[in-house]
């Protein structure tokens, strides 16, 4: 496998996973980092069903129809989410796991897909 279907593959699993992980495993804790976050109690499970499908359907999309919009539509949602966790969860800076530093390789990985990307659209 190319470094280039490897880092493909590698997206598409961490978009199914971000997308499915949350619902299926841990929706307590995702209700409550949405409320920790501010989201009103009401606004909470539509929003976390919303994001889960966005995720689910940004891994669909890379399997379908890659396009430099795509990377660059994924980079811009991974500094949102970034930003939210960074403003809003700050102990994430401290984590010793690093989950807001993780997302720098990842959109490095992003805006290398889309500047190398050969469809536009």
């Amino acid at each position: 496998m190319n470094s280039r279907k490897a880092m493909v593959a590698s997206l598409v699993v961490l978009w199914l996973y971000s997308g499915l992980q949350p619902i299926l495993t841990v929706p307590q804790q995702s209700l409550q980092l949405l409320s920790q976050v501010g989201i009103e109690s009401a606004w909470q499970w539509p929003l976390l069903i919303s994001a889960s499908l966005c995720d689910v359907g940004l891994a669909l999309w890379i399997i379908w129809r890659p396009s430099r919009w795509l990377w660059w539509g994924q980079c811009v949602l991974v500094a949102f989410y970034s930003v939210v966790i960074a403003l809003w969860l700050p102990e994430n800076w401290l984590h010793p796991f690093g989950p807001l530093l993780k997302n720098l390789p990842i959109a490095a990985m992003m805006a290398h897909l889309a500047v190398t990307e050969t469809r536009k659209v």
